[in-house]
């Protein structure tokens, strides 16, 4: 089932980005309309949404942990930020090159750009601070749970940043045709169904190493 998936989520990268570079292309900035960077869209936006996702379900794991203590709760808040950095990663990387094109800069202290520089750090923090602790691994557990709680203030704060405060970021992209919708949406629906994967994956590693400590130590 995994593989059929993995296969759907690889169709719909390869149609989105047929579509995107064709049928869909957004046209370049005034200065330079046959430039394709504008088309980084397709990946900038989902990449972001996905990543602010990732957080949603990191703060799922940690609530569910603090209140079951269920190891599985933390499986999956683990798995979500190590997937979550990732994709902001990419949300970081793909902006600055939008930006570059756009207005001839890498990076500005916009609050926009600087909440969603501070998503990727808080993710950072998260892992470092799961390998990092020392102790059981429940008080590692809760600490981390508590960290990825308050950590997720950050989310609504990239959202009301994007949407009702005014900086150099537009607050949205609209498409002129239906071709760029349809690239824009196979795009999201792979990078979530990809995401929702990776997430799956790291989370069966993460347990299949906790059985083999529990084994080690028994």
């Amino acid at each position: 089932m995994r593989r059929i998936l993995l296969l759907a989520a690889f169709v719909l990268t390869l149609s989105s980005m047929w579509i995107a570079l064709t049928l869909g292309t957004v046209e370049g900035p005034p200065a330079n309309p046959e430039s394709p960077v504008r088309n980084i869209i397709y990946i900038h936006v989902p990449s972001s949404i996905f990543a602010l996702f990732c957080f949603v379900a990191l703060l799922t794991g940690s609530v569910g942990y603090l209140i079951t203590s269920k190891p599985g709760w933390d499986i999956l808040a683990a798995a979500s930020a190590e997937v979550g950095a990732i994709f902001a990663i990419i949300s970081n990387l793909t902006g600055s090159i939008f930006s570059r094109a756009e207005w001839n800069i890498w990076w500005t202290p916009s609050p926009r750009l600087i909440f969603t520089a501070i998503l990727l750090l808080l993710y950072i923090v998260y892992l470092i601070l799961r390998s990092s602790l020392e102790g059981s691994a429940r008080r590692k557990a809760r600490i981390c749970a508590v960290f990825g709680i308050v950590a997720f203030i950050d989310v609504p704060m990239v959202i009301i940043s994007a949407r009702f405060i005014p900086d150099i970021h537009r607050p949205g992209f609209s498409f002129t045709s239906s071709w760029q919708r349809a690239a824009f949406f196979l795009s999201m629906a792979a990078m979530i169904l990809l995401g929702s994967l990776m997430i799956s994956l790291k989370a069966e590693i993460l347990r299949s190493k906790a059985r083999l400590e529990e084994q080690t130590f028994s």
